[in-house]
């Protein structure tokens, strides 16, 4: 069961032209374009006389007209004309469905669930991409052949860092499973903080004269639905306990969002972004970040095809998936949520 009152990361400001573009989410077909005034639409990709796909059409001002029968509707999904006949009626089956959006931090927000639900201060907070003496990137994009989440746990198993990413972001396997960890859960999601202590310092790290063969490293990581971020911090090993209340002790920090969007049952949209402090060398980049991501798909989508062979066996869980069993709760009580009130209604 896919979350639908819950906001998610649609498409990059840039993906949405005057040119209309098409996006399954949730196995739904949605066409985004953008309108005179330069602000986004979504709606529905169905023209509501034959199912013809809107996205096929063309955009006129702030409507978008069917290309099989001239059906032209507005940004609201509000049928305007109708080539010979009269306007349409209020609330008639001619109009279609509009996804309620909101645009910011170049990212364009679209609300799935119920619109009177759609409150824009629920949309996840990523000011810090505009904070001074970092260095950001956005636009990433995977389109994930696995589900969601298959993707949602993987970033919350940090174990695997020494095995998948162990040319770049690994370090001593029984290091890493053995690190620190704590998980808490609130209303919005799971909040996991995992630190290895003298640990060897990772190969993308190794270039910086910030720090030497030995580091402490500091992993902050949210996941709500649709939407994980990770603060890493990084610095010498050996001073006082290592804590984030003081970020000034870690001269190395990253800090990255994950856009986890549910296009099918098997299938995934998969938005990042990021950026690194500062220092004396680059960290990781946008195109160096792409490229360990694509190391984590190889495994995501390997399981999902071994999902259709193995699927009905049992797998055991380890030490380190405590989030991930956290996260899972979460899910279902969320689900069972907002299921109860669907149902009200």
């Amino acid at each position: 069961m896919f979350l639908r009152n819950v906001w998610y990361i649609g498409a990059w400001s840039p993906e949405v032209t005057v040119k209309p573009m098409r996006r399954l989410i949730m196995n739904e077909p949605i066409v985004m374009y953008r309108c005179a005034d330069g602000k986004a639409a979504m709606l529905e990709d169905r023209c509501s006389h034959r199912r013809f796909p809107l996205s096929k059409g063309v955009v006129t001002g702030d409507t978008i007209q069917c290309g099989y029968h001239g059906l032209t509707f507005d940004r609201k999904g509000t049928c305007v004309y109708a080539p010979g006949h009269d306007r349409p009626a209020p609330n008639s089956r001619i109009h279609i469905k509009a996804y309620p959006l909101d645009e910011r931090d170049g990212i364009i927000w679209i609300w799935m669930g119920d619109p009177e639900k759609a409150d824009c201060a629920l949309i996840p907070d990523l000011s810090w991409l505009h904070e001074p003496g970092w260095r950001f990137w956005t636009g990433g994009y995977i389109h994930l052949k696995s589900q969601d989440q298959g993707l949602a746990e993987n970033l919350l198993d940090i174990s695997h860092l020494a095995y998948v990413h162990k040319s770049t972001m690994g370090s001593d396997p029984d290091l890493i499973a053995g690190g620190k960890t704590d998980v808490s859960v609130s209303d919005e999601g799971v909040r996991r903080t995992v630190l290895f202590e003298n640990i060897p310092t990772p190969p993308v790290y190794r270039q910086s004269r910030l720090v030497m063969d030995k580091i402490d490293q500091l992993s902050l990581g949210h996941i709500r639905p649709g939407l994980y971020q990770n603060h890493v911090l990084i610095r010498n090993c050996g001073g006082p306990p290592p804590s984030a209340d003081n970020l000034t002790d870690y001269p190395i920090q990253t800090r990255s969002f994950h856009g986890i969007v549910p296009e099918t049952d098997v299938s995934t949209h998969y938005f990042n972004g990021g950026g690194f402090k500062e220092i004396d060398v680059q960290a990781i980049n946008g195109d160096q970040a792409h490229q360990i991501l694509l190391e984590d798909v190889d495994v995501l989508e390997a399981i999902q095809a071994n999902e259709l062979l193995v699927g009905h066996r049992p797998v055991v869980n380890l030490r380190n998936d405590a989030a991930v069993m956290r996260w899972r709760a979460f899910l279902k009580k969320a689900g069972e949520a907002e299921t109860a009130q669907v149902g009200i209604a």
